[in-house]
Parts: C-alpha cells; structure tokens; sequence
C-alpha cells in the first residue's frame, strides 16, 4: 500500500500529475500508469464524488478495465456494448480536487482512491442557474480570488452583463480551457484555487 497526501496540482492527463508535499514535488503520473497496468484485465468498478474517486478491483463487477496507453482508460462490458469512460471520470474529478490539499490512497491491482483532505478549510461555492458555473459571492472575488493580483486564481470569470462575477472550476469543459492555458503559461493568472463545490442551489 502507498499513501501520499498533499496538495494536487492537475492541469492534466498524463505528465501533468503534481503533488507538493513537505519534502517537495512529487510527480504522480509514473505512480498512477503502474497503478492502470496492474488492474488491466481485472474486473473492476469505479465511484466519483465530489470530493473523491474511486477505482477498484471488483470480481462481482460485470466491466472489466481496459487500458491502452495514451489511447484509452476504460471500464468495459466482456460481452455487450455498455462501458463507462474513465479518464473522463477521474479527470473531471481531480480538476474539482485540483488546488486542494488530497490524500491518495494506492494498493498496485487492487485499488486507488483519491480524496480531499477533510482538516484543510476551504472556501465553497455553489451551481447557480442550470449551468455549471458557480457563483462568487460579492467580495469574495478580491478577498478568495485574488483578481487583480499576481495570484489571482485562474478559474476567475467575469461574465458578461451585470452577472458579476463566476467561478469556472466546476464547469469541466471551462476549466480544461483555462488548465491547459494555465499548463501552457498563455494566462496571468498562475494560482489553482482550492475552493470546493457545495452543490446547487
């Protein structure tokens, strides 16, 4: 078993697994892609929460895993055409975990589980509307966000009208855009906010 906890930074698949810990940067991607290979084959199940994901071996499970290296991360019915999109899943998820501080919990074949580390306090936003972007509170903007400042979080948006305002992080197409600006150093801001999701109100 491999424990790790720190604090997340995902901007994306593959070599974009970060993890800052007392002792320094980890790179989680190695650790990740042995886990894959070593439930490939098996049959397994998988569970997303808010602040979690979980993907184990399961012998009851009617999917069976299915990893292609840079091509597919699958769970997937033997017989029939069902199957449920793992990358997609796990990506959407440690996007929403991205900034926070996690712990990750690994047993090579077995299972993997990431979770927030329920001792660190973090701001909470809510869904507003019938979208996925949440909103920011009034003020919460400069005292949260930081707009404005050389840490102003990258998941900051200001819509468009008099909505003010709103916060990307839970908006998973969003939020793949502005990763992968921040990734590729094409934005000002620089800093993943930690914040979480509430749900809707």
């Amino acid at each position: 078993m491999q424990k790790f906890s720190g604090k997340l930074l995902y901007t994306g698949w593959l070599n974009q697994w970060k993890l800052i810990t007392n002792d320094g940067e980890i790179d989680l991607w190695p650790t990740i892609d042995k886990f894959f290979v070593s439930l490939n084959g098996k049959r397994a199940n998988h569970e997303q929460g808010r602040d979690s994901y979980t993907l184990s071996a399961d012998d009851s499970s009617e999917f069976q895993f299915e990893y292609i290296p840079g091509e597919y991360v699958l769970l997937e019915k033997p017989e029939g055409f069902d199957m449920s999109n793992v990358h997609s899943h796990l990506d959407i998820t440690l996007g929403w975990l991205s900034g926070r501080l996690v712990e990750i919990d690994i047993e090579d074949g077995k299972r993997i589980k990431f979770s927030a580390d329920a001792s660190e306090k973090v701001f909470g936003v809510y869904f507003v509307g019938d979208g996925n972007s949440c909103e920011v509170p009034r003020g919460a903007e400069n005292t949260v966000c930081k707009v404005g400042h050389y840490d102003c979080c990258v998941f900051l948006f200001l819509s468009a009208g008099a909505d003010g305002f709103k916060c990307e992080k839970f908006n998973s197409p969003m939020a793949r855009v502005l990763l992968d600006r921040l990734a590729n150093r094409t934005m000002r801001a620089n800093r993943i906010g930690n914040c979480a999701l509430l749900g809707r109100k």
